[in-house]
């Protein structure tokens, strides 16, 4: 599922000071004002002094004014905005959270929204696609050719990701709906090409790692492969010795998908997860 972008720095309207540098900020001013007024104040680094408090207190306003503006701008942008901000969101283009729907995935139906608004693109397909049950309809792929026949795959969110002849007949009748279907495109609604791929490594565990952990590892990797899968999304060796790293594994060696390997999907196929098999090799540091 879409989460917020992990590997950039959080967007900032203002950028946030460091407190120290705040509150020397304030200390000056105050400085200024008492020797206008002819004050000498020379207790001004004590932390028992009132004034020096004052400042403090101060301070700390200004750091909480500046994270609450960047707070309230980051709640405006798709790939940051969290719980109610994200709904709200949505609401400005009539989307509502389904039953059931996670953020992450309401956050992906409403990217295709605002990108299908270009009309009968791809984009403007998946838009409808992913709005015909957006509980079961995990990704959407489109494909075309010059005479206006258009391939739409389903993956579904339920079992290995085949979509339902029910799931496939509510995506054909919401595409092909007068106001949503371009007058010269055909359409064909079909299930994904499902490739199955099957895990077993070797697994090295530290000496205080408990006996459940090779269960927690496999897990995790169950987990991590379920919200990473998409149409198209390759399914590679490393991924599994980065999801299997849990706290207590000490090491790994892949049998399959051997290390240097790894499971081509096209645009129409997903990788579905069959058999984990995790081969306790013994505890070693």
């Amino acid at each position: 599922m879409d989460a917020p972008l992990p590997n950039l720095p959080l967007p900032v309207i203002e950028r946030e000071p460091a407190f120290q540098a705040l509150f020397d900020a304030r200390l000056t001013q105050m400085r200024g004002l008492l020797e206008t007024a002819g004050l000498d104040w020379d207790t001004y680094m004590l932390r028992s002094d009132p004034i020096n408090n004052f400042c403090r207190h101060a301070a700390y306003g200004d750091l909480l004014y500046v994270t609450s503006l960047n707070d309230t701008f980051r709640a405006t942008l798709l790939d940051f905005g969290q719980g109610a901000d994200l709904i709200a969101q949505a609401s400005d283009w009539n989307m509502t959270q389904a039953d059931g729907e996670s953020l992450d995935d309401l956050r992906r139906r409403l990217r295709e929204r605002k990108k299908g608004q270009g009309g009968f693109t791809d984009n403007w397909y998946k838009r409808y696609a992913f709005a015909a049950d957006p509980l079961r309809v995990a990704d959407v792929g489109i494909t075309g050719d010059a005479m206006g026949g258009v391939k739409v795959s389903i993956l579904s969110s339920e079992g290995d990701g085949v979509a339902s002849a029910e799931l496939l007949a509510t995506v054909t009748a919401a595409l092909n709906d007068p106001l949503v279907r371009g007058d010269n495109d055909h359409i064909a609604v079909v299930p994904a090409v499902i490739r199955v791929v099957n895990v077993e490594a070797d697994v090295w565990l530290l000496p205080e790692a408990p006996a459940s952990e090779l269960q927690t590892a496999e897990d995790r990797l169950k987990a991590e492969f379920a919200a990473a899968r998409r149409l198209g999304w390759d399914f590679t060796a490393d991924f599994v010795i980065a999801s299997l790293r849990t706290s207590g594994v000490r090491r790994i060696v892949m049998i399959t998908p051997a290390a240097d390997d790894y499971t081509r999907a096209e645009p129409n196929e997903a990788v579905a997860l069959g058999t984990v098999k995790l081969n306790f090799n013994g505890r070693s540091y």
